[in-house]
């Protein structure tokens, strides 16, 4: 009986342990730690290949041994195990991985880890882009890279931005920098939708940027659009709405003040409305967004497709811009082998313009807000716009903003095709052939009857046409190879690119007969022929990288680029470049610290070029044709034309804290330009206006720090903050033999209000010393420099700078349960402006209004003040001088959002994986000393010489959003 029983249970035992080996079903739900899905999460059996995806909702199912023990891994997220022991249903909770240094991020044709990063780069995550206002989405960086400065350049619908990065490097030639959007090289990325993109990389310095070579001079902005993952479709849909306003008025002289002003000056006609012109020239302005994107993968490869709306209403009308974007990204393994890729983003804008940068003497909209008499109104008895009744052709801006059409349509196709082989799994070669194409239409009508100019020009059309297309071919080697301690890789390519740039131009005017009535044509067209341009560049690129114990870190690059812009004996440019980077933390003395998790100490040096902003043919003998079939002597050959220089120095630190609670990097650089490509004013008995030639150089050093806190985690309530301060000094080292300085910053009708000047830097402000007001004549007076006791060109000198002294941003991220608050401050310190704006409103020499700080303009003889006497055509009191240099200083609470994500229970009940709802402000508050609009937009590129002029300038607004996210 014993027997028995021995042996009944052996079989039960036996029995038992064959059903614990075999795979069971196991189901359930991964969250994040405020209780969202997280779709996308890696579900591994340990120690086998088994596995599984968690779908859109978060949850996965898989078959695995009983007594297996399943692993949870996610990008950002501490990775997780949990041991099945039976069970068939696992639901897991990921905490947030403080320790980011093995983000993996996007540099020149490859990637690396944060951790194995030598040189100075900063990567951007999605987060920051949206929810925001803006249809550039460099604008929704601004302020969160150290480094990198980002302007405004005006705040009508659809304007572009100024980007510069570690200072201006050149005069004339381009400062921009380059933009590779999955790829492919462009020289903007406005067109794209800020939904669309997964992660901004700027490369800073020279050798990270040396493998784009003559492109990459003023530093690289990588973009990578979103793409699909394996598991079942994913469904998104971003969606907001808002409004947008004034955040100031200009104080400007009322109806009865501007009255008695006008019989000071002389003026007998002057009229006795009481208009006030900004309430109706500057309205409420709207923005709406919709975004709807597919995204998931098929066996083998893997599709993102989106497609969304944007509308820009400005605070100005009838300014307006509508733009529309299709993006699709898409991979497929057709072999193990073999890799099919594809990129195609295409984006059609609509605008609608008004007149800014200008005064009212030439149609500017907002200086035309602020100087129009309030004593007129809209429309004269005749039905016709009411212009200035002492000054013919000054409009109103009402006049001004729609007595013409304004109009452009753009259309931008950005596409790439490209196929990889894998020999080995260390070893692959890519090919890819992309083309960027911008067409532009532009169409402009002044009515013939609505205007002063109008009826003095009988009506003007215009239109031009842009097709600008330039495609590119890489060819790409890449192999790595890991052995021990050692790691290892080296990358080879040559790429060829073209350009083909087609200009079309039209003017016809002259609409009305004798009699003024409209005729169905124009009597007079302006004949204009067209203009063609073309370019191409061929390059060579190689890069090697090692590292050894993940310690010591070393990288070089290398690119030979030959461009079509230079003479053939100047043609190729040679940028090498070399980085290196100690692990300190990774050595025995350090291995063990419970303080410092990571600390490492880099270095680089590297050479880029630059061939922009001086044209297509600038080395050659150019003779123009023109309509009668002539030719016109137009440019100067110059063959010793070659490439501007830029060598950039690095010195870096990066350090992380308490369990990645604290990271800190640190980054001192020099940088140096020679042989700047600088169009050179050329003496006026020469006959022409300009040359291109190398000439002198250029020198920005700075210092850059980042800062980024955990302040508090907890299951409920967490708290981040992230500090950035940058500081840049600019100087113009040399100026060549040829020149002692060049003039820049236009001012109509006074002098340039820039000078370029050895030691001095870029947007340095030039002109008269303003020293008060003569209490016996109310005549303005200003320092005699020369002492020749009289005041002339000999007595301008420098007054001011448009460069700031620093710049810095502030972002502050807090979560309670599902309620999300961020907080981001943005400011510049320590630069001036120079408010060209106030030469009109405080000239008191015409019937323009003036600003309310006229009202203390001198009267009376022995009267101090510093607002000199109202004089008729008198330009001498309001000469280009420091009295119109301001403080330009401004810090901003540039966006401030409020959000409530939805948790799991609600999200189950309604199928969606994510849902919240969010509140943006943008520009909310802004604290600066400037009298203008704005302390941020400028008339000119912020990034040039003419930096920091304001004139007219069309202002940003506070905007107010409400918006929702939502996953399926």
């Amino acid at each position: 009986m014993r027997k028995k029983f021995t042996l009944f249970i052996v079989f039960l035992l036996y029995g038992f342990s064959i059903a614990m080996a075999q795979d069971i079903t196991v189901k359930g739900a991964v969250k994040d730690q405020q209780g969202l899905p997280l779709p996308g999460v890696s579900v591994k059996v340990k120690g086998s290949s088994q596995g599984a995806m968690t779908s859109t909702d978060g949850t996965y199912v898989l078959k695995a041994p009983a007594s297996a023990t399943l692993s949870f891994s996610f990008i950002g997220y501490k990775t997780t195990e949990q041991a099945i022991s039976g069970r068939t249903t696992v639901n897991v909770s990921l905490s947030e991985d403080n320790n980011q240094l093995n983000e993996v991020i996007v540099v020149g044709y490859g990637t690396q880890t944060k951790k194995d990063l030598t040189t100075a780069v900063v990567s951007i995550s999605s987060k920051d882009l949206q929810n925001q206002p803006v249809t550039n989405p460099l604008q929704a960086i601004q302020g969160k890279a150290a480094g990198v400065q980002i302007t405004s350049q005006s705040g009508k619908p659809g304007a572009g931005v100024s980007v510069s990065i570690r200072g201006n490097t050149s005069i004339t030639a381009s400062n921009s920098p380059l933009y590779v959007i999955d790829g492919v090289t462009s020289r903007n990325a406005d067109f794209l939708n800020p939904n669309d993109i997964e992660s901004l990389t700027i490369l800073k310095d020279a050798s990270a940027a040396a493998i784009y070579g003559s492109s990459g001079a003023n530093g690289v902005v990588l973009i990578t659009t979103k793409k699909g993952t394996a598991g079942k479709l994913q469904v998104g849909f971003n969606a907001f709405t808002g409004f947008s306003n004034l955040w100031k008025k200009e104080n400007v002289l009322n109806n009865v003040q501007y009255a008695a002003l006008m019989k000071e000056l002389g003026y007998t006609t002057i009229g006795n409305a009481n208009t006030d012109w900004q309430d109706l020239a500057f309205g409420t302005g709207h923005q709406n967004s919709y975004q709807v994107s597919l995204a998931g993968g098929v066996t083998g490869g893997q599709y993102y497709f989106s497609t969304g709306y944007q509308q820009d209403k400005g605070t100005v009308a009838p300014a307006k811009m509508d733009k529309y974007t299709l993006n699709f990204n898409g991979s497929q393994n057709l072999t193990k082998w073999l890799k099919l890729t594809g990129s195609a983003a295409l984006t059609a804008r609509n605008s609608i313009d008004v007149n800014d940068n200008n005064g009212v003497a030439n149609g500017g909209v907002i200086l035309a807000a602020l100087t129009t008499p309030p004593t007129i109104g809209v429309y004269a008895p005749n039905g016709q716009y009411q212009g200035n009744p002492n000054k013919g052709g000054w409009e109103n801006p009402i006049a001004n903003a729609y007595g013409s059409k304004n109009a452009t349509r753009n259309f931008r196709f950005l596409g790439s095709f490209g196929a990889q082989v894998n020999f080995t799994k260390d070893f692959w070669f890519k090919s890819s052939i992309s083309s960027n194409i911008n067409k532009n239409f532009y169409d402009y009508f002044l009515d013939p009857f609505m205007t002063d100019y109008g009826r003095v020009q009988q009506g003007i059309y215009r239109n031009n046409k842009t097709n600008d297309q330039v495609w590119l071919n890489e060819n790409i080697l890449n192999y790595s190879k890991n052995v021990g301690k050692n790691a290892f890789t080296a990358t080879a390519g040559m790429t060829l690119q073209s350009s083909d740039y087609k200009y079309y131009d039209y003017e016809e005017t002259k609409f009305l007969d004798a009699n003024g009535k409209l005729l169905p044509k124009a009597t007079s067209i302006t004949p204009k022929l067209p203009t063609f341009s073309q370019w191409s560049k061929r390059s060579y690129l190689a890069r090697v990288t090692y590292a050894y114990d993940g310690k010591y870190l070393f990288s070089s690059n290398f690119r030979a680029d030959g461009s079509s812009r230079f003479p053939k004996e100047n043609r190729y440019g040679y940028f090498p470049s070399v980085s290196a980077g100690w692990r300190i933390s990774g050595e025995n003395f350090l291995k063990d610290s419970k303080t410092i998790n990571d600390l490492k100490i880099r270095g680089s040096w590297g050479k880029v070029g630059n061939d922009e902003g001086i044209g297509d043919y600038a080395y050659l003998e150019l003779y123009q044709p023109t309509p009668q079939g002539s030719y016109n002597f137009k440019q100067l050959k110059n063959p010793d034309l070659r490439w501007e220089e830029t060598t950039q120095t690095n010195i870096g630190l990066d350090l992380s804290l308490f369990d990645s609670r604290i990271t800190f990097t640190a980054d001192a650089y020099l940088k140096k330009t020679n042989n700047l490509l600088i169009n050179v004013p050329l003496p006026q008995s020469i006959g022409f206006d300009s040359q291109a030639r190398n000439v002198g150089s250029m020198e920005n050093k700075g210092l850059e720090f980042v800062l980024s806190t955990k302040n508090f985690v907890k299951d409920k309530f967490t708290w981040t903050t992230d500090i950035n301060l940058s500081i840049n000094r600019n100087k113009v080292t040399s100026l060549g033999n040829s020149v002692t300085s060049i003039n820049f910053g236009g001012v109509y009708q006074r002098d340039d209000a820039i000078r370029v000047e050895v030691g001095r830097p870029l947007g340095s402000f030039y002109g008269y010393v303003f020293t008060g007001v003569n209490p016996q004549t109310g005549a303005a007076t200003y320092a005699d420099l020369n002492n020749n006791g009289s005041l002339d060109a000999g007595d301008r000198t420098f007054i001011g700078n448009a460069q700031p002294k620093f710049t810095y941003g502030v972002n502050n991220n807090l979560t309670y349960g599902p309620f999300g608050l961020s907080l981001f401050f943005q400011g510049v310190q320590g630069n001036d402006i120079f408010n060209a704006s106030r030469i009109d409103l405080e000239s008191l020499n015409d019937s323009k209004n003036q600003s309310s700080a006229v009202l203390n303009r001198w009267t009376t003889p022995g009267q101090i003040t510093d607002i000199p006497k109202a004089e008729k055509d008198n330009t001498i009191n309001s000469y280009t001088s420091s009295r119109f240099v301001e403080n330009g200083s401004y810090l901003r609470l540039k966006t401030a959002t409020l959000s409530y994500n939805f948790g799991a229970a609600t999200l189950g009940k309604w199928k969606m994986s994510k849902l919240s709802v969010f509140a943006t402000s943008y520009n909310l508050l802004t604290f600066t000393k400037y009298k203008g609009f704005d302390p941020e937009v400028q008339r000119y590129e912020g990034n040039g010489p003419s930096m920091g002029v304001d004139y007219g300038t069309y202002p940003q607004a506070r905007t107010f959003l409400f918006g929702v996210n939502v996953g399926f």
